[in-house]
């Protein structure tokens, strides 16, 4: 005798087609791309800001093709150890 069934009914089974398959891998590919290019470009900026200790992270992030704001910069710039902006002091020692 079968038990009784209470809650969902089973689902049936489903094979993904060649075209879902193509485009779910296309979209994972795409996705670790932007992972990297992201990544490449944080660490761009970091090498920017390590470059110039005058360059304060706001003017940075104030620029329009800067997708960061003056926040996440500083976090990037303790990621790839960018040292402290200072300046005032930079510019006493010139």
């Amino acid at each position: 005798m079968p038990k009784p069934y209470f809650g969902k009914q089973p689902l049936p089974e489903y094979k993904p087609s060649d075209n879902v398959r193509d485009a779910i891998r296309a979209w994972m590919e795409a996705v670790q791309r932007e992972e990297e290019t992201r990544h490449a470009a944080r660490k761009a900026l970091a090498d920017e800001l390590k470059a110039n200790p005058d360059l304060p992270y706001a003017a940075v992030a104030a620029h329009d093709l800067v997708p960061w704001t003056e926040a996440t910069l500083r976090i990037i710039g303790q990621e790839y150890n960018v040292p402290p902006r200072q300046p005032k002091k930079a510019k006493q020692q010139d």
